[in-house]
């Protein structure tokens, strides 16, 4: 059903209706016998074809060219088409055009194809978003897909009251601008030709695009977020790399302890929750350093109540394997803008070496001013 088909056939729904409630009315207050017969008659058959023409429309509730989600994409077969796709097609422009004939069978058709891939591997690649990294949570995430610029107006100076009468002071502000440029993170995996061919190992491939391809892109955006991003060239300036003192400060302390408690200080007056992201092992040397100031039975091996002891809302522990150091961040305040990864150009199969691929042009900034803070430790 169209769009004028389906206006068409509410109005005429509207109108049925309307036709009831009159037809109601006359048989009331009609004292005829023979025209009561006759309007009886008339609203048996109003009654009828008011219910057809909501069956009408219920079955057909579908307009074709609207870009709304239906059935087929919430169906486990639409996730089988769409890998078969990838594995018929080759390049991004073969995917994305195969991918609109697909919607086309089953009428859907739409202006960005990116936007409706199968619900459920969208689904599954939102939640391995979430999931597959614990530190990527506390990153603000956006798919603006453009350059990332960040501003910040700085000024030293208090309000100050006006006494009337007297000239308002000229206070000094300064509105700083930086920009990154955008770069790709991608992730090629291989497939075996055997699974690329045989249609039962569907659920291998689906597995392999929504955990391995997905998690090793999000694993790569916090380790470029926490330590590796130089700037430009990669696309994030990290945390541990940040020259602005205003938004990073590097805290140096004797201990853990007193180097997370100044830390925290730095972050409080940014609203939000404070995360302390650690290894493993920094977290057990934490532990034993808060064991040591308290009675060892009020403090137990519960990152919860570790967090507690230190004042900050939540411990994460770090999955990667690069050496960071422990950071204080607030929730948000370093800015993540990637390419949507439920997006149908995001993906790629290479033909000619069996492997399918998953990119994301990304960027990352510091966004906040007292954002975070990172400690190093140097024993006297």
């Amino acid at each position: 059903m169209n769009k004028l088909d389906k206006i068409e056939l509410e109005k005429s729904i509207k109108d049925l209706q309307a036709r009831k409630n009159e037809l109601s009315e006359l048989i009331l207050a009609e004292n005829s016998v023979e025209n009561a017969e006759k309007l009886h008659a008339e609203a048996k058959e109003n009654a009828q074809a008011l219910k057809l023409a909501e069956i009408k429309l219920q079955e057909n509730s579908q307009i074709k060219g609207e870009p709304t989600m239906t059935k087929y994409l919430e169906t486990k077969n639409s996730s089988r088409d769409f890998i078969n796709i990838l594995k018929s097609a080759g390049d991004k422009e073969a995917v994305v055009n195969a991918w609109g004939a697909k919607l086309a069978e089953n009428d859907l058709k739409v202006e960005d194809k990116g936007l409706l891939l199968p619900k459920r591997l969208v689904d599954s690649i939102e939640t391995a978003l979430v999931e597959a990294n614990p530190v990527f949570k506390v990153f603000q995430l956006t798919h603006v897909g453009a350059l990332l610029v960040q501003k910040g107006l700085k000024s030293t100076d208090e309000a100050k009251v006006h006494v009337e009468g007297t000239e308002k002071v000229l206070q000094n502000a300064v509105l700083t601008t930086d920009a990154i440029t955008p770069q790709l993170i991608y992730k090629a995996q291989s497939i075996s030709t055997r699974t690329k061919e045989v249609t039962e190992n569907f659920e291998e491939i689906y597995a392999v695009v929504v955990a391995e391809l997905t998690q090793a892109i999000v694993n790569k955006a916090v380790d470029l977020a926490l330590i590796e991003g130089t700037g430009n060239e990669d696309g994030f300036l990290a945390i541990m790399k940040e020259t602005d003192a205003e938004k990073v400060k590097e805290i140096k302390s004797a201990t853990l302890v007193d180097g997370i408690e100044d830390a925290t200080d730095f972050v409080r007056g940014r609203e939000g929750r404070k995360f302390l992201i650690v290894t493993a092992e920094q977290r057990k040397a934490l532990l034993g350093e808060v064991r040591a100031l308290v009675a060892p039975a009020r403090v137990r091996n519960d990152d919860a109540e570790l967090a507690s002891e230190v004042g900050v809302d939540e411990l994460i522990v770090y999955t990667g394997s690069k050496a960071i150091k422990p950071i204080v961040i607030v929730d948000q305040s370093y800015k993540i803008d990637m390419k949507d990864l439920t997006k149908v150009d995001a993906f790629e199969w290479k033909t000619n070496g069996n492997v399918i691929l998953m990119e994301s042009l990304s960027a990352g900034k510091m966004n906040k001013i007292k954002g975070a803070s990172f400690i190093t430790v140097t024993p006297q």
